[in-house]
């Protein structure tokens, strides 16, 4: 179950990798970023995991903001590897070299302005993001359709060479309305003659796929739970230090005003 540390926060302090695997380290830091079309529901989901509250007032984001919240994850099997022990004559298994053991990660996650006109600040959300959470709305088929634009955009700021990426289908409540199906999605991302393709930086179609309702904690916690396991990956991968090509804590973000709101989405 997540947990809410502050509520909103400003300037928090990335943890060091090399630091993990103690249990009193502090849990590392991900940032993950909500993109797409404004009114798909981007502030309503992270309303509902961090807060458990859901609004059907609509009032647009007016700059951007985070929040952070903590993921309990589940363990991780350990790999082991056989060697053969002359003085047995049999084979005996040992464990593979360890890595930082991570069983919590915690989530700073981003709302985004979701209009053309906020793209000046872009550069500041997007810098240094480990997961990107694209989201659509299954009732609008333009906010499938943008998610390339979207995507391209962020590849150009987060200056990021691997983040990680989860594809969300929101509104599954109203399945009655729905005018794309979840089968189609990945075609549609993926059919571009753009170097930034989608399916380039999904690590698994099956897993970081979903359809949610924001109404629905469960489900918002299904996609969320997948967004802390897929930056733990990334977190424990070998080039991890080197994929990250500027640290985000350098951003100045006084210099952008920001104006709370209600369901921004």
């Amino acid at each position: 179950m997540p947990s809410a540390e502050d509520g909103t926060h400003r300037g928090t302090q990335r943890n060091d990798t090399a630091e993990l695997g103690t249990s009193s380290t502090p849990s590392p830091t991900l940032k993950v970023v909500l993109l797409g079309d404004s009114g798909v529901g981007k502030t309503c989901l992270r309303s509902q995991f961090v807060h458990h509250m859901f609004t059907n007032t609509y009032k647009a984001t007016i700059g951007g903001d985070y929040l952070t919240t903590t993921v309990e994850l589940p363990p991780l099997e350990k790999k082991k590897s056989k060697t053969f022990d002359q003085d047995t004559n049999e084979d005996s298994v040992l464990p593979s070299p360890t890595k930082p053991t991570i069983n919590k990660v915690n989530l700073q996650i981003w709302d985004t302005a979701g209009q053309e006109r906020f793209n000046s600040i872009s550069q500041a959300f997007y810098r240094g993001a480990d997961v990107c959470v694209l989201c659509y709305d299954i009732t609008n088929y333009e906010s499938v359709l943008s998610l390339k634009d979207w995507f391209h955009r962020f590849l150009q700021h987060c200056h990021v060479s691997q983040p990680g990426v989860v594809i969300v289908g929101n509104k599954i409540d109203r399945v009655k309305d729905r005018v794309v199906d979840k089968e189609e999605i990945k075609d549609i991302l993926t059919n571009t003659t753009s170097t930034a393709n989608i399916g380039d930086y999904v690590f698994d179609w099956e897993l970081d796929l979903l359809e949610v309702s924001a109404k629905q904690l469960q489900s918002v916690e299904l996609l969320f739970n997948r967004v802390g396991e897929l930056g733990r990956t990334i977190l424990l991968g070998d080039d991890y230090e080197h994929r990250r090509l500027q640290d985000f804590d350098k951003i100045d973000l006084d210099a952008h005003k920001e104006v709370p709101s209600g369901c921004a989405c």
